[in-house]
């Protein structure tokens, strides 16, 4: 399993597979966890609060109730300091990095900025620019405004 952090409280990476999987999120401070995988929500995922979206990577736009559902469940994570977010699908580069450049973008983070940082966190990354355009004509749709600036502190 990989991880990779884009804040303090906000990663991405490939899918839980083990229970040593659990331990290291959990030693990482993890608690919250998006699952992205189109047919598994393991009991392994459900060690943590999580959201299951299951979506198959075909590189086509999501719909609106798709980033409903993530930001309402960010947002509620991002009330607690404690608390941290990864964002998982199978292989760490699609999918979650897609959903997670979604939650910079929430969070106030310019659009420049929240895919360098993505790419800084694993070069081979990739923001599909058709979850991109839908994550950004919802967030325009719906103008939302910042979550909470000190979730992307240090960017």
């Amino acid at each position: 399993m990989k991880v990779f952090f884009l804040t303090k409280r906000l990663a991405f990476g490939s899918m839980i597979t083990a229970w040593s999987d659990v331990e290291q999120l959990r030693g990482l401070g993890i608690t919250h966890v998006i699952n992205l995988l189109r047919n598994t929500n393991s009991k392994k995922i459900r060690q943590f609060k999580w959201l299951w979206l299951p979506f198959k990577d075909d590189k086509k736009p999501r719909p609106r109730w798709f980033y409903k559902k993530a930001l309402k469940f960010y947002k509620r994570a991002m009330r607690n300091r404690d608390r941290k977010v990864f964002v998982m699908c199978h292989h760490g580069i699609n999918r979650s990095a897609s959903m997670a450049y979604f939650l910079l973008r929430a969070s106030g983070v310019g659009p420049d900025k929240a895919e360098s940082t993505i790419r800084q966190a694993r070069p081979c990354a990739k923001i599909v620019r058709a979850y991109r355009q839908s994550g950004e004509e919802y967030l325009l749709e719906k103008k939302i405004r910042p979550i909470c600036p000190q979730t992307v502190a240090g960017l």
